[in-house]
């Protein structure tokens, strides 16, 4: 995969896995210390120079393959974590030192003495990805950091082991190694993990939409959670669908001249997708990126190959239901539970045409949540600064709008022009 931040500091967080029961508050005793101090460190780099990319890697290593629900919420408790740590530190956008955070999981790949191989005993767990192909994709991180534990060494040295063990060069370039704090990890006794379950359903053809503006924490989970529903088997061939909404339609949003534009929008959105992906099977690579002449309702689209037969159309959407009820090989959909009702909406106009009605999948709203210090107010308020399209517009209006007089040493407000 081309790697999309040349000019970005690329940094991996290796997490063993995660604690028993999966909330909040054990999430943040467990990794909390390590993120704290990781964010802080890669927020004055990015103060320094172009924001770093952090991909932050979390193990698990049980058998059954993991449940959609489960894996949400891991991730989306992750993501609330990551922002309320950078509120709390003020690391934002608003103070150029902002970090690209990235999420994903990967099979830990213990693989026990009745197993032939490491690739049989990692089959099952393709739709997520392993530690091998985690150790061995391309991207150029800098920095690998990890957390003084004896789960996460071992971790670390496995995935050190793996790296130097490629045939490319630039894979066992040298790579500067980061110890973080570990934090405290409380097991149960019982074989039944947070994460279990019997298999999901996996489809050939998912859908998604969004304004995608100013690419943010909730889009990234919505995005990955996407990409997750997609059949590793049968991936020869497969669609991702994303819906974009397109820039007419956004002409009345607040603080409207911050607006990305669809081109901006779409590379955004390609850019973390073809991370991710790349992150989950060394075959998802970028073939080709062509925009296609839409001859359909809707307007412009750009379609990504992958060397593992994956497609990928971006497509800009005039209206709610976009693709969904004009490709009529989409079988699943994946929305945000503020707009739930969107799925009844789509299945209804299918049903009309006498298609398939679609699989919904529902992904949480982050918010604030368990967060200690600040009333539940106030934490939702700067919590949502990290959430939302809006409120991030809104900082970048006053930023840009707003000087300072360095030289003379006085702060003084200037409007631009």
């Amino acid at each position: 995969m081309a790697d999309g931040h040349k000019s970005s500091p690329l940094w991996i967080l290796l997490l063993p896995r995660p604690p028993s029961e999966i909330s909040l508050n054990t999430l943040r005793v467990a990794y909390g210390p390590g993120l704290n101090q990781v964010l802080q460190t890669a927020s004055s780099v990015s103060a320094d120079s172009s924001n770093v990319v952090l991909d932050v890697a979390i193990a698990y290593e049980d058998e059954p393959i993991l449940q959609y629900a489960k894996v949400q919420k891991l991730l989306g408790l992750m993501y609330r974590l990551i922002c309320i740590i950078c509120t709390e530190n003020s690391i934002d956008l608003q103070y150029d030192n902002d970090v690209d955070t990235r999420l994903m999981i990967f099979y830990r790949g213990v693989v026990d003495h009745h197993q032939t191989t490491y690739a049989e005993a990692s089959e099952r767990h393709r739709s997520f990805g392993d530690l091998q192909t985690l150790a061995r994709s391309d991207r150029a991180w800098q920095r690998l950091c990890s957390l003084e534990s004896e789960p996460a060494e071992d971790l670390l040295q496995d995935f050190l082991g793996m790296r130097r063990g490629s045939s490319d060069e630039a894979m066992r370039s040298k790579i500067e190694i980061e110890r973080l704090p570990g934090g405290l990890t409380i097991r149960q006794s019982s074989l039944q993990n947070a994460l279990q379950e019997s298999p999901s359903y996996c489809h050939r053809s998912v859908a998604v939409g969004g304004t995608f503006d100013h690419l943010h924490a909730g889009h990234k989970l919505l995005l990955t959670m996407t990409a997750l529903l997609l059949d590793p088997i049968s991936i020869q061939g497969a669609c991702l669908t994303i819906g974009i909404t397109g820039d007419e339609l956004l002409k009345n949003k607040t603080f409207k001249e911050e607006l990305e534009d669809f081109p901006k929008r779409q590379l955004a959105v390609q850019e973390f997708l073809l991370g991710v992906l790349g992150l989950v099977s060394l075959s998802h690579v970028l073939d080709k990126t062509q925009p296609v002449e839409s001859t359909s309702p809707h307007g412009r689209q750009v379609h990504n190959t992958l060397k593992s037969g994956l497609t990928i159309k971006y497509v800009e959407i005039f209206d709610p239901c976009g693709p969904t009820t004009t490709d009529k090989t989409i079988t699943a959909l994946v929305l945000s539970a503020e707009t739930r009702g969107g799925g009844q909406v789509v299945n209804n106009k299918r049903g009309e045409k006498d298609w398939p009605a679609l699989e919904v999948f529902e992904v949480d709203v982050l918010d604030a949540g368990e967060a200690d210090g600040d009333s539940r107010d106030q934490a939702n308020k700067k919590f949502q600064g990290k959430i939302s399209s809006t409120d991030i517009r809104r900082r970048i209006h006053e930023k840009s709008a707003t000087k300072f007089d360095r030289p003379s040493g006085n702060s003084k407000q200037i409007r631009s022009k």
